[in-house]
């Protein structure tokens, strides 16, 4: 079961201060809940720094995942930066709505969270699902506030124009795996996608998080009805620097887009799982440092 677990990784995945000094300056997170425009509870956690200068950092989590489990990046950047760990509609902390698990209303939900924050500029840091969400967010919102755009372990559409995702629902055995024993198939799932496993709690959170989301609703956020080259062009059209953080099977997405788009980097993370923010959070949070320190020296020299 856990091989096939790995296995449905790679096809869901087709859709500077030392940490010690950082958690010394950390600041406690607290959580905070809003009401979406169609009325579903919606929370998010955050540690705000009172300077408005600094870029707020919006970290968003993949298909079915809570807010903590961004949680070696919350410790390193509170204090250093404003932060904002969102958990979408049916995921953590927010509420289980019957409805809006579609590309669009979720991309509303990412609109709706940073109008709480009308003063500030902001990153996006999205993994996984949320590479998808955040690319339609941009697409159909614009760059106005965006200083820059961080995407984590996904496809962005780079290759050939074959479809991005899964296979139709009747014929994906992850699918099949889910509607008939839920909770075995999620835990080999959430186990796969670390190459060091977080403690018990952390995994229990992943794990009731992923588990609170009704399953048909669970199988139609994998299935978003966009073409590759959708995503593709959406990511050229970004004028904002862009970070491409990934682990090896997309090392030749990552090799595309640097060489095609005039704003992009890319890091591959040869010994991480699809967590990489966890597997390799080191590296990570230095590369995310870095690229935010280049986005304010970009703006010096304007």
């Amino acid at each position: 079961m856990v091989r096939f677990a790995q296995v449905v990784v790679c096809v869901l995945l087709g859709l500077a201060l030392s940490p010690a000094h950082a958690e010394s300056q950390a600041k406690p997170l607290n959580t905070v809940c809003f009401d979406s425009s169609d009325q579903v509870r919606l929370c998010y956690s955050a540690a705000l720094l009172s300077d408005a200068s600094k870029p707020l950092l919006v970290f968003i989590p993949g298909w079915t995942m809570p807010a903590s489990i961004w949680e070696k990046q919350l410790a390193y950047f509170s204090g250093k930066y404003s932060i904002v760990a969102f958990d979408p509609r049916g995921q953590g902390a927010s509420a289980v709505p019957d409805c809006g698990y579609t590309l669009e209303r979720r991309v509303q939900d990412i609109q709706e969270l940073l109008e709480r924050f009308p003063d500030r500029s902001f990153v996006l840091v999205a993994w996984s699902l949320a590479v998808f969400e955040s690319l339609a967010y941009v697409r159909q919102y614009g760059e106005s506030r965006l200083m820059g755009l961080v995407l984590v372990d996904n496809s962005i559409g780079e290759g050939p124009d074959e479809p991005v995702g899964p296979v139709p629902t009747g014929e994906n055995p992850f699918f099949a795996e889910l509607r008939t024993q839920r909770e075995e198939t999620l835990r080999d799932f959430v186990a796969a996608i670390f190459q060091t496993a977080p403690d018990r709690q952390l995994q229990e959170q992943i794990l009731t998080s992923a588990l609170k989301m009704p399953v048909e609703d669970s199988i139609r956020l994998l299935s978003y009805p966009r073409p590759r080259a959708y995503w593709r062009e959406t990511l050229h059209q970004v004028s904002k620097p862009v970070l491409y953080l990934v682990t090896p099977k997309w090392s030749d997405q990552a090799k595309a887009l640097t060489q095609k788009h005039p704003q992009a980097t890319a890091q591959i993370f040869e010994h991480a799982g699809h967590a990489l923010f966890w597997d390799e959070a080191d590296q990570f949070n230095l590369a995310l440092d870095e690229f935010i320190n280049s986005l304010g020296q970009a703006d010096r020299r304007r």
